[in-house]
């Protein structure tokens, strides 16, 4: 048996799918270095085929492209992009050359609570590249063209970590609420196992490889919770 690592209970948003390791209590917005810290977005726009979020505050972790985070441009002009001129030495972007950390597949960031881009709750997405000047990234979405919008929903980043088992414990008061595992297209109805909550309490579940942050509840009260314990 390997270690166990148990997180806070998380709380449900009722009428949306929660991401209960992600959203859990464990996770604190003090410390930006921690993998999963839920930081609100401001606003979101969308634009052939390419959203852009706009958060209050953008870690240089967790919110990369292939090419990493990328600085604020200290040369003018710079175009949107962050390109900038080679004097300077700043690095360019996904667009125009390599810049600091891994090179490579985008970070992936979880998506929920949004009310207007409710089409994006649940998502799990790949980072295209971000603009710290802008406090934005930017990931492929297919969708028709919207405007910049306000919306506060959450992102989390979700680093990649996969355990041997899990076993999921709900709040006695959560009626028939649902909650699921899967991978990346995990959704109510695509799942690899499941739990409803009208007669049982708590699910163990072993697999090998078991992504946390695919871990989800649909909820129809905001005070219905679920625990998750992870193995190594």
């Amino acid at each position: 048996m390997g270690t166990v690592r148990t997180f806070g209970a998380a709380t449900v948003v009722a009428g949306t799918p929660t991401p209960a390791v992600l959203a859990a209590a464990y996770y604190t917005s003090a410390n930006l270095a921690t993998p999963g810290v839920v930081i609100p977005s401001v606003s979101f726009s969308i634009s052939k085929g390419i959203a852009t979020i706009v958060m209050g505050s953008l870690p240089k972790t967790g919110y990369n492209g292939p090419n990493g985070y990328i600085p604020t441009p200290t040369f003018s002009p710079a175009s949107a992009t962050q390109s900038v001129n080679l004097q300077t030495g700043q690095p360019f972007d996904i667009f125009g050359g390599t810049a600091p950390g891994p090179v490579g597949k985008g970070q992936q960031v979880t998506l929920w609570n949004f009310t207007t881009a409710t089409y994006f709750n649940g998502k799990r997405v790949t980072v295209i590249d971000n603009n710290p000047a802008t406090k934005s990234w930017r990931f492929y979405f297919n969708h028709a063209d919207v405007g910049s919008t306000a919306d506060a929903g959450n992102t989390a980043p979700s680093p990649f970590q996969h355990y041997r088992a899990i076993r999921l414990e709900c709040g006695q008061g959560n009626g028939t609420d649902f909650v699921y595992v899967g991978d990346l297209n995990v959704s109510s109805t695509q799942y690899m196992a499941a739990l409803s909550l009208a007669g049982q309490l708590s699910i163990e579940i072993a697999s090998e490889n078991i992504p946390p942050e695919s871990i989800f509840i649909d909820g129809t009260s905001s005070s219905d919770t679920v625990q998750v314990s992870c193995v190594y």
